[in-house]
């Protein structure tokens, strides 16, 4: 990324929100298929980039880089895509007969 670009107040809204959220999809395919989800398809409606990056930063981080949050999204979304694949198969269990 290599900007310059400084988020300052919350909500993280115009160029830097489209940024962010283009970070957290891209993180979001490397990590979904290096985990193998049993349940892959049912994973991926649980995946919200908007709602995580509405709710990964938090007004005690800023001011923050733009390329700083990027770094944490893909250092931290492979903890929340395992949770969300967890939740696809309780999902997928309970709803087998």
């Amino acid at each position: 990324m290599d900007s310059h670009a400084f988020i300052a107040s919350l909500p993280v809204a115009g160029a830097d929100r489209a940024v962010l959220i283009e970070a957290a999809n891209a993180a979001f395919e490397r990590v979904i298929g290096r985990i193998e989800a049993a349940n892959e398809e049912l994973t991926r409606t649980l995946w919200d980039a908007e709602r995580y990056v509405d709710n990964e930063i938090t007004a005690d981080m800023l001011p923050i880089s733009r390329d700083e949050v990027a770094y944490l999204i893909d250092v931290f979304l492979v903890h929340h895509v395992v949770q969300l694949a967890v939740a696809a198969d309780k999902e997928a269990a309970e709803s087998m007969p």
